[in-house]
């Protein structure tokens, strides 16, 4: 490790373990607001708990990733189905299990930025154990004597192989999410993993080769049959479930009757700011821009 960091934040899959005392505080309210507003380091545990025993084979079943956060050095550990030794060798038996998405749910907030932050890192510790080209296990660059070519200070999570000297940096899948507009109404549709009645907007993943506009507009070709026009740019977000990084778009619709793949997608519809159905949770892009329409935000297709 280049440097043991001051505190950790511990997940446990979806939910991040915080301190048993601040479960009711951090328990997100029926709108997706917390009870109340705390700072990051609260759901964070001292480094005393995590000797470096702990990482040197004592307890597996665990992934780790240091990053730092408004000047505080942390460290992101990512426990895997049996981090139960983990757990109890920590001493975290009594500790608070909450769902990453609810304490994220303010992303403009240190807090949701934060967990976002700490949960993107966690993952990557988790898949870029070993090196991709030959297979060896993977060391952290930063610091590292070995690396030949100096990294910018701001490469926090990059990875480095000793057998073939590749460095790998922390990765991000890059996202399109569309808003389409026809008149009044905005198009959402539901993925057949979506539960209950929930709708969103179209999004999917960029492919090798495509522009973001060229992204945009296939998604929503293949997801809803339609075409569109005057496609602009919003917005960005983080979104580590796992590594996406999600580019939102607004978009005007030019032809064609919207249809359901009936594959990933098995119903959409267009809906008015009066008549919404059952949405995103609060704090993802999709909510915040489909809010934002709502709200009458959006004035010919331009944000205002």
């Amino acid at each position: 490790m280049s440097s043991y960091p001051q505190r950790f934040v511990v997940f446990h899959g979806q939910d991040c373990l915080v301190p048993p005392q601040l479960a009711e505080a951090l328990r997100p309210s029926a709108d997706g607001t917390l009870a109340q507003v705390v700072a990051p380091e609260v759901i964070s545990w001292p480094a005393s708990m995590f000797p470096l025993e702990l990482f040197a084979g004592a307890a597996q079943g665990y992934s780790y990733s240091t990053f730092p956060f408004l000047n505080i050095s942390y460290g992101a550990v990512l426990l895997s189905d049996d981090g139960g030794r983990f757990i109890k060798a920590a001493g975290l038996e009594h500790a608070a299990h909450l769902p990453v998405r609810g304490l994220a749910s303010d992303f403009s907030s240190h807090l949701g930025r934060f967990v976002l932050l700490a949960k993107a890192h966690a993952h990557w510790a988790e898949v870029s154990r070993f090196c991709g080209a030959c297979g060896a296990p993977l060391v952290d660059a930063n610091g590292n004597a070995d690396v030949r070519e100096p990294l910018d200070e701001h490469a926090h999570g990059a990875r480095f192989c000793p057998r073939c000297r590749r460095v790998f940096f922390p990765r991000m899948s890059p996202a399109v999410i569309v808003m389409v507009r026809r008149g009044d109404s905005i198009l959402l549709e539901h993925n057949v993993r979506f539960p209950g009645n929930r709708h969103s907007l179209v999004a999917g993943f960029v492919e090798m080769g495509e522009t973001l506009e060229e992204a945009a507009a296939r998604e929503i070709r293949e997801e809803a049959g339609i075409e569109v026009k005057n496609l602009r740019y919003l917005r960005s977000q983080p979104w580590p479930f796992p590594d996406s990084l999600m580019l939102g778009f607004i978009a005007e619709w030019a032809s064609g009757e919207a249809h359901p793949d009936g594959v990933e997608i098995d119903h959409v519809g267009w809906y008015t700011a009066e008549a919404l159905p059952e949405l995103p949770m609060k704090g993802s892009i999709a909510r915040s821009i489909i809010d934002a329409f709502a709200a009458g935000r959006f004035s010919d297709s331009q944000p205002s």
